[in-house]
Formats: C-alpha cells, sequence, structure tokens
C-alpha cells in the first residue's frame, strides 16, 4: 500500500517537470517564423500605372513608379500603347479595373476624353492619381507634373538669354508641337509666346509635327527650309531635340535649339553645343509619386493627396549638363539621387500639395 502512494504522488511530479523541460527547450519565434499570436498578413497592394505611349521619355516613369514598387512592398504593373492612341489607352485602363487594382495611375491623353474612365474606376471605388497631363473635371485625387505654362515662359526666357549671347535680336522662332490635343502642349506654348512678348522675335502658331520618331523627323526636315529668317527651333515634346540635332548637324545649320527632357541624345546635343537649352520635368518622379502617394493610402490609411505634385522644371544648359548627364544616363546614379531628393523634398505628400496650377 505504500509503494502504491509513493508511485501515485510521484507521477504528477514527473509530468510536471516534463512539461517544463519541454517548455524551456522550445525555441523563440524568429524572424522568419509565424507566431501564432500575430496578425494574419496583409493581402499585396496592387497598382496598375497606364501610360500614355511607350517610348524613351515614358520608360523613365516606368522605371520610377517599379522602382517605388520595390521599395514599398507593393506590385506594381505598368503598361501602355505602341503608339499614341487615346482609345488603345482607355482600352488598357479599362482592362486594369477589370483586374481589381487596388489603386490606379494614368497620364491621360487627351484629358477630355478620360474623365469618364477616370470615373468608372472611382465609381467602383479605385483610386485615382493622373501624371504629366491633367484632365480637368476628373475625379482623379491628384495630378503629378510641373507647371507647364511656367516652363514655357522658363524655356522661352532661356532661348533669349541664347539668342542675345549671339548677337540676334529678331527672327523667326518655329514651335513644333507633336500631340496638339495635349493641353499640357498647349500650355508650354501658351507659355513660351507670353517669355517673348516684347521682343523683336517672331513665333509661328505651334506646328504639329506628330509623334512618331520617324514621322517627327520628316515633319521638321519640311518646316525648317519654309520658314524664312529662322533663329531658332523650339519642340515642345521629348523627341524633338534629338531630330532637330540631326537634322541641323546634316544640315551644318546655325540655328538654335530648345526643348524639353533629358534623354541621352538630348544632353549630348547640348554637351556638344548643338542644342542650347533643355528643360527637365523629372519622370522618374511622375513613376515614383503617384504609387508612394497610394501605396500610403492603401495600406498605411494615410489621407490621399488632393491637388497638384509639383515635380519642378530643371534648366539644362552647357553649364551645368555635366552635373545631370551621370543621373539621367545611369539607372543607379538616378536611383540614389532621387532617393534624397524624396527624403529632402517629398516624405510628406500631403504637405506638399497645392492647388492645381491656373493661368
Amino acid at each position: 500500500m505504500k509503494n502504491r502512494w509513493k508511485i501515485a504522488l510521484t507521477l504528477p511530479v514527473l509530468l510536471l517537470t516534463a512539461c517544463n523541460n519541454n517548455n524551456a527547450a522550445a525555441p523563440a519565434p524568429g524572424p522568419g517564423t509565424p507566431n501564432p499570436g500575430s496578425q494574419p498578413p496583409q493581402k499585396q497592394i496592387k497598382i496598375g500605372y497606364v501610360l500614355h505611349v511607350l517610348n524613351d521619355f515614358t520608360a523613365v516613369i516606368k522605371r520610377g513608379a517599379e522602382d517605388a514598387g520595390k521599395d514599398l512592398g507593393v506590385d506594381v504593373e505598368v503598361t501602355g500603347p505602341a503608339k499614341m492612341e487615346s482609345t488603345a489607352t482607355i482600352a488598357l485602363f479599362e482592362g486594369m479595373v477589370q483586374k481589381k487594382k487596388d489603386g490606379l495611375v494614368v497620364v491621360p491623353v487627351p484629358g477630355s476624353q478620360w474623365v469618364k474612365p477616370i470615373k468608372a474606376a472611382t465609381d467602383a471605388g479605385i483610386p485615382v492619381i493622373t501624371a504629366n497631363s491633367i484632365s480637368e473635371g476628373s475625379t482623379a485625387s491628384a495630378w503629378v507634373g510641373q507647371d507647364e505654362y511656367q516652363s514655357g515662359v522658363i524655356l522661352a526666357l532661356q532661348m533669349r538669354k541664347q539668342l542675345e549671347a549671339q548677337g540676334k535680336k529678331s527672327g523667326t522662332i518655329l514651335v513644333g508641337i507633336c500631340a496638339p490635343a495635349m493641353s499640357v502642349l498647349q500650355d508650354r506654348y501658351n507659355g513660351f509666346k507670353k517669355g517673348m512678348e516684347g521682343t523683336g522675335f517672331a513665333v509661328t502658331d505651334a506646328k504639329d509635327v506628330t509623334a512618331g520618331n520617324t514621322t517627327n523627323y520628316g515633319k521638321w526636315e519640311s518646316l525648317v527650309p519654309s520658314t524664312p529668317n529662322i533663329v531658332a527651333a523650339v519642340g515642345l515634346c521629348s523627341m524633338d531635340i534629338p531630330n532637330l540635332y540631326k537634322l541641323k548637324q546634316r544640315n551644318k545649320a546655325t540655328w538654335l535649339i530648345g526643348g524639353y527632357d533629358l534623354n541621352k541624345e538630348t544632353l549630348d546635343a547640348v554637351k556638344n553645343g548643338t542644342c542650347q537649352v533643355t528643360l527637365g520635368q523629372h519622370p522618374y518622379l511622375q513613376g515614383y509619386l503617384p504609387v508612394l502617394a497610394l501605396a500610403r493610402h492603401l495600406r498605411d490609411k494615410k489621407p490621399l493627396p488632393t491637388g497638384w505634385i509639383d515635380v519642378t522644371t530643371e534648366i539644362v544648359t552647357k553649364d551645368n549638363v555635366d552635373q545631370v548627364a551621370p543621373r539621367e544616363t545611369n539607372m543607379n546614379d538616378e536611383k540614389g539621387w532621387y532617393k534624397t531628393l524624396l527624403a529632402d523634398k517629398f516624405s510628406d505628400l500631403n504637405a506638399t500639395v497645392r492647388p492645381m496650377p491656373k493661368h
């Protein structure tokens, strides 16, 4: 009988000891080990970005958007048509809506045709941000871009300096527009005319030089010789300076060149003095910032910016092209330079947002 009581008293002690030993031996959950008490992982945010066309300029927007996706841990799908056709672009956008993306970004060209597609997306509960081009009257919450009208004024003032430095006080400035239906390009042209007021220079109406690279060159090739007293050619789109550069070189011409964007051919033309001035509009930011705004809103529940996020206008001439070219032609330099700029200027997008530019 004594042995039975002894066994009965010993078993609970042994069981308790075994339990304590098992608990002591269990490893603490590591950083990659699921914790039964933690919240279930959030579903990945999916953002669609629809460009108006695929070319060298929009490749930088695409890179900015995709880098934002990698940095923020969100899925970003960027697409666009091979040619600038609104019907094809709208179809791509509507396809993103059908895929039930959590947020959408679009370059709406022309803006008037995007009011209904954007409204259909926002009515479906998908927030939309526009970049590069404005769609007035749409339900997109924000627009990411530069003040296009003011950029035209800036370009005019820079061209005046360049012309005056060469002793030019009068003559004709030929202006080309690649997509006349784009309101932002019309704003650039109107700003340029404003900046040329009070001078002896005559500014042509904005000639349609088309957006296709080959047809663009052909248009300039026919326009330049038929323009009397030409002292400068100004393009409002990214493909203009490279084509004007080739045309000027082949004809050993002396007229000046001004325009937009910082692709490699344009920067090379500025370096060797064939092009006098070009304006940058930070397409990398036009890709990155809309994705940043949507990710913070959708995942972190921050208010969506409402209004204009200004990426600013950058003046590039022979004086500073060597400082600008490395980060515009080398992707590693580009990412590092913009990482610093993003931290310095765009850490709080809602603090930087402004009313839409009006002129």
